[in-house]
């Protein structure tokens, strides 16, 4: 049996959830831009280090496998790695927490439906 402490107890699962959205929405939209442009800085990237390879006059395939062996290349590549893992976990958690709305929402509608029908 549902009472009004159930459906204040949602409320304010639902108004915390709607709080946290917000709060990482500025955080969400440069997660994105980094998975939208992940492609583009790792390209970047190997251009970077194949530049001076290339202008020296060797080829494109061997300026690039003397740039992914530079440690140096390895190193942005890895923390442009661990940037895009960073972004995809934050995009994650705020779909999960859409989801934790949505949730509430429904268990919200459902206890009020039910105090109605009690009424």
């Amino acid at each position: 049996m549902s009472d009004y402490s159930d459906v204040s107890l949602i409320e304010k699962k639902l108004r915390d959830a709607s709080s946290r959205i917000f709060t990482m929405s500025g955080n969400v939209g440069q997660a994105r831009q980094v998975r939208e442009y992940d492609s583009d800085r790792r390209k970047n990237l190997l251009a970077k280090y194949a530049r001076a390879s290339l202008k020296a006059g060797e080829s494109a395939a061997g300026s690039e496998a003397i740039a992914r062996s530079d440690p140096g290349y390895r190193a942005e590549f890895e923390a442009l790695a661990a940037q895009r893992e960073a972004a995809e976990r934050l995009i994650a958690t705020w779909e999960a927490m859409h989801v934790i709305y949505e949730a509430h929402r429904s268990m919200l509608s459902m206890k009020k439906e039910e105090m109605k029908v009690l009424e």
